[in-house]
């Protein structure tokens, strides 16, 4: 006897499995931000916004790959960025397709354009508050 395939919602809500389709979906998405953050782009292996060596997080709103320190201050800022762990969360298709298309290479040529490394510094990841003023010039009062 042959019995007819069920038809209607999946376990995940959706039609015909969708939940595990999803999921699946989903640690493609995040495999490929750890190969964004590691070997792929050398550029996002240290964090854009101090330079730091290991990138832990995401910043959503500009598309770079930062440490754990900044990406609390990256919070902080007005209006504050969108930050992701890169390890402790899933990421969307548009998310990993923006992140593809930016990296800490463009965002530099975006936000700091402008920047002279003779006139000014990248202050050092051991001094939170000369982080934040850098942060806050580069992103809420747009100096370079």
């Amino acid at each position: 006897m042959v019995m007819a395939a069920k038809k209607g919602p999946g376990p995940g809500g959706g039609v015909g499995g969708g939940k595990a389709e999803a999921e699946a979906a989903s640690e493609v998405w995040c495999r490929r931000v750890r190969e964004l953050g590691g070997c792929s782009q050398a550029g996002n292996r240290h964090c854009f916004e101090c330079a730091q060596r290991g990138v832990t997080y995401v910043d959503i709103t500009v598309g770079s790959f930062v440490c754990t320190t900044c990406s609390g201050l990256l919070r902080g800022l007005n209006p504050p960025h969108r930050v992701k762990s890169i390890s402790m969360t899933t990421f969307t298709e548009p998310e990993v397709v923006f992140l593809q298309s930016r990296g800490n290479e463009v965002c530099r040529k975006i936000w700091l354009g402008l920047f002279d490394a003779r006139t000014s510094l990248i202050p050092d990841s051991r001094d939170p508050q000369k982080v934040k003023e850098f942060l806050q010039e580069k992103y809420e009062k747009k100096r370079w």
